[in-house]
């Protein structure tokens, strides 16, 4: 069973039927060695679990603090929208999220949906090491993902990767059971957009 987060929000993930060892060392193994994630202290159970939650599927019309979060991610990589704020899947975010696929033939299917392989490839596109003293549009992400989500309900969403949000990330990891560096890379990261609340 995954570990229980941040009390008054229940169980963090439904524990996966027949989690081999085997799928387990599956994952570990095609694991990409550039993540910033303490996977030597992260058991391969957790990080099983952790990968085999779906991302969360938008499209126009959804709202969610994800999708805030993808605008970022977006417009880091070039594809900005009419906002990087807003919550809110419009036309705007569509159209740009079909320039990011369309712009990736090889990796993604144009739908105009945050799909699973469109999170993927945001996040193997993106992290890497975003810890102290990093900054810019992905800390906001992060930012926005501890604050929104509740695990850092006074966190400010000022694109600095200081200490209240290296606090927050080593918080989130303890409570994930990821091996806790204060620094976000793709396991925490997936675990923190999969991780779901009940009103966003």
């Amino acid at each position: 069973m995954f570990p229980h987060f941040f009390g008054g929000f229940g169980r963090r993930f439904v524990s996966l039927i027949a989690a081999s060892a085997v799928a387990a060392t599956a994952v570990v193994a095609t694991a990409p060695s550039a993540s910033a994630d303490n996977l030597n202290r992260t058991s391969e159970q957790v990080v099983a679990q952790i990968e085999a939650e779906a991302w969360p599927y938008y499209v126009r019309g959804d709202r969610s603090v994800d999708i805030a979060a993808a605008r970022k991610l977006l417009a880091h990589h070039g594809y900005r929208s009419d906002s990087t704020t807003s919550r809110f899947f419009n036309l705007s975010l569509e159209n740009t999220v079909k320039r990011y696929q369309r712009d990736n033939p090889n990796d993604l299917v144009e739908t105009g949906a945050l799909d699973e392989e469109t999170w993927l490839l945001l996040r193997e596109r993106t992290f890497g090491e975003y810890g102290p003293g990093t900054r810019g549009l992905v800390v906001e992400a992060i930012q926005v993902l501890l604050k929104e989500k509740g695990i850092a309900s006074g966190l400010a969403v000022d694109g600095q990767y200081g200490p209240a949000t290296e606090r927050a990330v080593r918080a989130a990891q303890r409570e994930f059971g990821i091996g806790v560096d204060g620094i976000t890379g793709r396991l925490t990261f997936r675990a923190l957009v999969t991780y779901q609340v009940a009103a966003q």
